[in-house]
């Protein structure tokens, strides 16, 4: 603990030495001697300090006690014999202050810089003798009058290291945050895109909605009770009602081929999009692939001449496969260009075909119960 302590002042002693001469250079002797007067108290046998300190220093004695201290770290250093000589040669030392006492060489006082050329010495010598211990208090207490400036350069590394301390925390708080933030703004732009998603669902519900609405208030119920009877005879009555059912009979067997090949074509389509993983490219060549099938289908359907009592649903499954078609024609531009107007025009006319195709499917299926027709019933609305 002791060692390391020892480093440590003596390196803040050499960082002290280094602005102490700059300052001294510089022309600000009372810094420099506050520098240097902090150096000597860290390393006691830093020499260089003591001699740069006595270059800083007015007072003869305060002088004449750092070159002794220099003498007393290294004997033959020539500066501070002569800088010695010099004070005695102008009488500015008593006799007896001139040796050096063996105290010296343990302690350890403060720093010096300088020329002793350029360095003033005042003609008042205090006769009185004063011991080194005394002249070391009395030295600092005149070059630090203000306790807290030496407070100051005392804990500067420290209050540094506080500093560095503080914002090495505010940069890793800063770092820290950043995830969170990140984080935040991810939830809330997912949530916006839910939101509106689900208004969108919403919109397209409720417009199929309204579209069912208007075109069941269009449709009338026929209602048989109201057909006019016709004035004929039993017989041309039943004949009449044979050729009907011989009609719609040949129709709906004609029909059944091309809706076959249209289910087919529709269930070929539904394997091809529902696997996972396919892409866009897949699901556009399906989707091409299942209009062409259903212009097919209603080239041949259109082309059937339909009986009088099918006439109706003939019509709806026409009008359910150009809906479809058209509703197709949506789906691939959406394939084509990624807008969401062509896949909400696409769900919402598919939504209306398959009503259409729907209703259509109910009134074959009419029609064949009341032929008697066996058979099994189709399960689509195709």
């Amino acid at each position: 603990m002791i060692k390391s302590e020892i480093k440590a002042n003596e390196r803040e002693a050499a960082h002290l030495f280094v602005r102490g001469v700059a300052a001294a250079r510089g022309g600000q002797r009372r810094l420099a001697a506050v520098l240097l007067s902090r150096v000597v108290q860290l390393d006691p046998q830093h020499e260089m300090g003591w001699l740069w300190l006595s270059g800083v220093l007015d007072d003869p004695k305060e002088i004449a006690f750092c070159l002794r201290s220099v003498l007393a770290i290294n004997p033959h250093n020539e500066r501070a014999q002569r800088g010695l000589a010099w004070l005695k040669s102008r009488q500015l030392l008593h006799e007896g202050d001139t040796s050096i006492t063996p105290p010296f060489a343990r302690v350890t006082p403060s720093a010096a810089p300088a020329d002793l050329a350029d360095s003033p010495v005042d003609d008042a010598v205090q006769k009185a003798p004063v011991s080194w211990r005394e002249r070391v208090a009395r030295a600092f207490h005149r070059l630090l009058p203000d306790s807290h400036q030496s407070s100051d350069h005392t804990d500067s590394w420290w209050v540094s290291w506080r500093h560095s301390r503080r914002e090495m925390g505010q940069a890793r708080a800063l770092l820290w945050s950043m995830p969170v933030l990140l984080l935040t703004l991810t939830l809330a732009l997912n949530y916006a895109l839910r939101v509106a998603v689900e208004r969108n669902e919403a919109l397209v519900a409720a417009e199929l909605a309204q579209r069912a609405s208007a075109a069941e208030a269009q449709m009338q119920p026929v209602d048989a009770t109201d057909a006019p009877s016709l004035d004929v005879p039993a017989i041309l009555e039943a004949e009449l009602a044979a050729e009907r059912e011989a009609a719609a009979l040949a129709y709906l067997s004609r029909l059944e081929e091309p809706r076959a090949r249209l289910r087919g074509a529709i269930e070929s389509y539904r394997n091809a999009t529902s696997r996972p993983g396919g892409s866009s490219i897949i699901h556009a060549t399906s989707a091409q692939r299942l209009r062409d099938e259903i212009e097919q289908t209603y080239a041949v359907i259109a082309a059937i001449e339909p009986p009088e009592t099918l006439a109706e649903a003939h019509a709806l499954y026409l009008q359910g496969l150009e809906l479809e078609l058209t509703a197709l024609d949506h789906m691939l531009a959406f394939y084509g260009g990624f807008r969401a107007e062509d896949a909400n025009r696409a769900a919402l006319t598919m939504a209306e075909s398959a009503r259409r195709l729907d209703q259509a499917r109910r009134m074959f299926d009419q029609q064949r119960a009341e032929l008697s027709v066996e058979g099994p019933l189709p399960h689509s609305y195709r």
